[in-house]
């Protein structure tokens, strides 16, 4: 997400009284970044014997971004993960439905 759109949304939650609910604004700068380093990971076609590498993901954070506490690497990977699996879910569907 662009900062502009960033501070259009801040500014529109202002207008309509409802406060900024993200506090991490460091981690959504990296991001688009991390789930780009991470996305190998969680690629289902990436399996050793049938074992998922996720795992692995959390350790490519933290070797990318060292100075990252580890809370910021659990809120990272979460979020990531969760990004991870929705593409991955809706990449299944699109394979299974064929295309439109």
């Amino acid at each position: 997400m662009s900062s502009l759109n960033s501070s259009k949304t801040t500014a529109d939650a202002a207008a309509k009284g409802v406060g900024e609910r993200r506090v991490h604004h460091h981690l959504r700068e990296i991001f688009d970044d991390a789930c780009r380093i991470t996305a190998p990971f969680f690629d289902p076609q990436q399996s050793w014997g049938n074992q998922s590498q996720t795992r692995y993901a959390r350790q490519a954070l933290c070797d990318a971004y060292p100075n990252l506490t580890q809370q910021d690497i659990a809120i990272l990977f979460a979020a990531v993960a969760r990004v991870q699996g929705i593409q991955n879910a809706e990449r299944a569907a699109n394979e299974y439905l064929g295309p439109a």
